[in-house]
């Protein structure tokens, strides 16, 4: 319930934010933070963790999701919207499959897993920020 109630008014706020920044340096935040909320309550058995988790996450799953497609548009690319969709699709079906295994002894690893995807996409996100900035 807490990730949903988070939700409701991160909309606005990541919008706010993305008039701010640019698409991809909020993407980056919301990326760090949402890997962050992962990653809580692998490493912390505490409600204040599993709370905060839950906020994290709530606040950042559509923002994520929202940003990235917003980019994909302007990427110039015809079908970048429609690989980006999909990308995300694969991972939804084969992330659940690849950590299933991990699941005998809690979700800590397969949160782990999960924290350390997202921090992966959030390193793409930084090599393309520096990219950007070097050609600019």
């Amino acid at each position: 319930m807490l990730v949903g109630l988070a939700a409701v008014p991160a909309s606005a706020a990541w919008a706010a934010v993305s008039r701010r920044w640019s698409g991809p340096a909020a993407l980056l935040v919301a990326l760090l933070l949402q890997a962050v909320g992962i990653a809580l309550p692998a490493v912390s058995g505490s409600a204040a963790a599993a709370l905060g988790a839950a906020v994290l996450f709530g606040a950042t799953f559509l923002a994520v999701a929202s940003l990235a497609m917003a980019i994909g548009a302007q990427l110039g690319h015809p079908r970048a919207v429609a690989l980006l969709t999909t990308g995300y699709s694969v991972g939804q079906m084969l992330g659940p499959l690849v950590v299933t295994p991990l699941l005998d002894g809690g979700y800590r690893g397969a949160l782990l897993v999960g924290a350390g995807v997202v921090l992966a996409a959030a390193l793409t996100m930084t090599a393309l920020l520096t990219r950007r900035r070097g050609a600019a």
